[in-house]
């Protein structure tokens, strides 16, 4: 079932607010570390300090914590507007043997990185929220978040898969809208929710 107009409105502004709470608190979070209040192409590119993980690009760190930022918003929020009735970073996987795509507990992505055997998730899609009506195969709207380092005034386009990838040419807007039969929606901050 389609979501009606009046909800998926709710919704989407409710996105758009957490992508732009997201960027300010983190870009607070690291005033200082740049030359101005956001960092410049040239530092976007530089390491950053404190890094997660080695070979963190400024670009890169921003951009994962902005994330974190943003899911923690929409937890709170979609909880009380849509409770049972979203899900966040759902992974899920296609069996080609059944010809349909299925869920990835997080319990089963867990133990398939503890053991390992994570790359067994290769060709796995994990969207940032997915909206439903209880059961996470049956999407009712896909959304992503884009957190440009900077250009934060232009749309980017959807990421492309690399040459090793399973979905190799094709960009990530593309394998959503094959996993989930509904086309999917970016959300950045300032531009809030894009429809295309």
């Amino acid at each position: 079932m389609a979501l009606d107009v009046p909800t998926r409105n709710d919704i989407e502004r409710t996105l758009s607010e957490c992508a732009d709470i997201a960027r300010s608190e983190v870009l607070l979070r690291h005033e200082g570390d740049f030359a101005g209040l956001t960092p410049t192409a040239d530092e976007c590119k530089q390491w950053a300090k404190n890094a997660r993980s080695k070979g963190m690009t400024w670009a890169m760190q921003l951009g994962t914590e902005m994330h974190e930022e943003a899911l923690e918003c929409v937890e709170e929020r979609l909880s009380k507007l849509r409770p049972g009735g979203f899900s966040l970073e759902p992974r899920y996987r296609y069996d080609s043997r059944q010809n349909r795509w299925k869920q990835v507990s997080r319990e089963e992505e867990q133990a398939l990185e503890e053991s390992g055997n994570s790359g067994e998730m290769k060709g796995s899609v994990k969207p940032d929220v997915v909206i439903h009506q209880g059961d996470p195969l049956r999407a009712q709207a896909v959304y992503d978040f884009k957190f440009p380092c900077m250009n934060i005034d232009e749309i980017p386009n959807w990421p492309r898969y690399p040459p090793t990838h399973p979905y190799s040419g094709l960009d990530q807007g593309t394998v959503y809208e094959w996993a989930f039969s509904i086309k999917p929606t970016r959300v950045m901050p300032r531009l809030g929710v894009i429809h295309e």
